[in-house]
């Protein structure tokens, strides 16, 4: 990934915090990490459900990576606790309920790169 494409991806991440008004309290890079970590989560299962997605989790850990490299935060943590918030999820609802809710959000995560990489 060139350096001025990856710096335009965490910008654009950014205004993603920006624009989202649950997140625009707290435009921490700890948020943002969680966003993308999530992202590329949920996108790797609905790439293994054979979800069609403009966008896959490769280009959602190019951003946790960007972040991991300019934050120090831990990446691979975050995507655990993804998951981990996922599988809580599918105890509390679920797990057709709550598939279908990860498969929604990866459908959101795909307009969302959309709009990082425009």
């Amino acid at each position: 990934m060139k350096l001025k494409s990856s710096i335009s991806l965490v910008f654009g991440t950014a205004l993603l915090v920006f624009a989202n008004p649950a997140m625009a309290k707290d435009p921490s890079p700890k948020k943002l990490m969680e966003m993308a970590a999530g992202c590329a989560y949920v996108v790797a299962i609905a790439e293994n459900s054979n979800v069609e997605l403009n966008y896959g989790s490769a280009e959602w850990m190019g951003i946790v990576q960007i972040l991991e490299e300019r934050t120090g935060m831990d990446g691979a943590k975050a995507i655990q606790l993804a998951k981990a918030k996922y599988n809580k999820r599918a105890r509390i609802m679920g797990a057709d309920e709550a598939r279908t809710h990860m498969l929604n959000r990866a459908r959101d995560c795909d307009r969302e790169m959309a709009v990082i990489q425009s």
